[in-house]
């Protein structure tokens, strides 16, 4: 009966070392195609990929940067590094070998001992290797789930960069048409002083607004610089990369899905969910910490050399012996084993408080984007169908009076003045929409369901 638990328990354990889980080979597949999906390793430390095909298109930076970004490159390495960790907590201790010469050698009646060769093999409890391997296989699925987290954080970047590039790209085209509009009056003001239906004051105050434009568009081509070098920086691309915009506006959305749809999907969060198989991961710890308190085994052979005897006729002369050992591990610090296990179950419940806590906040940053994205949506509305075409009649309304002389030009420039500020704050509202979206996607964890407003 001994004999049949004995080879059952080493059955397991061998069994333990050798089979790989389906989550760890779901892991690995993952990790293959993930390695197709990203561009090369570097050693160098400079940037990866080759230069970007600038076609101003959003969808071609972002998918060039989930293939390129080093950040995005580094969480998938530290996935690869625990995956590469779950087969070493389930591999079998080392087996010993040991050789042994008899310095005296025992006179058998067949003969000298003379060399003793010595293999053997610990075998921990079962629990103890499966369960530390699924520990290791929830750490490796946990960074998993940070490598997704990190690469909507690489979208959002991404985004966020090139909209605020698009906005540095159209605010200076509507400043510089601003000062083609004042240039042309500024010749108009000139003809009108000649035959005295303007001064000299119109004149210099013209110019005035024409340099304060002048130094507001050469801030604009700083500005663009740095735009720029977030998105290259964002995308991870190499260093003065040409990067541009398009022409259309970001687009305006409305969310179709029920906020208890977007809830319910903050649940699944990849930077949440990699909480909870920490947590997972801890729970396994300790009950492999347990399984330390069970016995172990040992299975070994021995082999002795033996010489043949100086007796003659002796039967088996020279016969060598061979000894099957079968060894016991007896566990004798059980405070030292439940310590360890209790360690791993704290580590586990405060790895659940940091996702109870994450959920808090995600739901929280949910309600909070979702007010941005709809107060930007009600300020492009705003000033896109109201005020924007308001102040353009207004605008044209009062240049024609100053070209027959019935207002002056301070109320000129005070017109295009709120004409260009409602213009750039049309532009402003769109980035803000564009930001708040993308922040929303982050923040819901996927795709959110739109529709476009009108």
């Amino acid at each position: 009966m001994h004999r049949s638990k004995l080879t059952l328990l080493t059955a397991v354990a061998l069994l333990a070392t050798g089979c790989a889980t389906t989550l760890e080979r779901r892991l690995d597949a993952d990790l293959a195609d993930h390695e197709q999906a990203l561009a090369p390793a570097r050693t160098d430390g400079r940037a990866v990929g080759p230069p970007v095909a600038v076609d101003g298109r959003l969808e071609t930076y972002v998918a060039y940067a989930l293939r390129n970004s080093p950040a995005l490159r580094a969480q998938f390495d530290d996935w690869q590094a625990a995956t590469h960790g779950i087969a070493q907590q389930r591999r079998l201790p080392e087996p010993t070998f040991t050789y042994g010469f008899y310095v005296s050698q025992v006179e058998t009646r067949v003969g000298p001992q003379r060399h003793r060769f010595s293999l053997s093999q610990n075998l921990p409890w079962p629990t103890q290797l499966t369960a530390g391997a699924d520990a290791a296989s929830h750490e490796a699925a946990s960074a998993q789930r940070r490598f997704d987290a990190a690469a909507l954080t690489v979208a959002r970047r991404v985004s966020a960069a090139y909209w605020q590039l698009w906005l540095v790209e159209h605010t200076r085209q509507v400043q510089r048409d601003q000062r083609e509009v004042l240039n042309y009056m500024f010749e108009s003001a000139r003809v009108r002083l000649e035959v005295g239906k303007s001064s000299l004051a119109d004149l210099g105050q013209i110019q005035l607004s024409v340099s304060r434009l002048t130094d507001t568009l050469a801030g604009l081509d700083e500005r663009e610089q740095i735009a720029a070098a977030e998105l290259t920086a964002a995308m991870g691309a190499p260093i003065g990369t040409a990067v541009t915009t398009a022409a259309q506006p970001p687009p305006l959305l409305r969310v179709v899905e029920p906020p208890a749809a977007l809830r319910a999907a903050i649940q699944d969060h990849p930077a949440i969910e990699s909480l909870g198989l920490l947590a997972a991961s801890r729970r396994e710890r300790s009950r492999s910490a347990d399984a330390e308190g069970y016995p172990g085994f040992m299975l070994g052979v021995d082999y002795i050399e033996t010489g043949k005897t100086d007796m003659p006729d002796v039967p088996d002369s020279g016969k060598d012996a061979v000894i099957v050992k079968l060894g016991l591990r007896i566990p004798l610090w059980w405070g030292a084993y439940g310590a360890k296990s209790d360690q791993a179950l704290a580590e586990g419940a405060a790895f659940r408080a940091r996702q109870a806590a994450a959920l808090v906040e995600a739901e929280a940053e949910l309600e909070k984007t979702l007010a941005r994205v709809r107060d930007a949506t009600r300020r492009v509305r705003l000033y896109r169908g109201t005020l924007v075409p308001q102040a353009e009649t207004v605008y044209g309304s009062v240049l024609g009076s100053y070209q027959t002389g019935d207002v002056s030009l301070a109320e000129v420039l005070l017109a295009q003045r709120d004409l260009l500020e409602l213009q750039l704050g049309l532009f402003d509202g769109r980035v803000d929409h564009a930001l708040a979206w993308a922040r929303l996607e982050e923040v819901v964890g996927r795709e959110v369901k739109a529709q476009e407003v009108k």
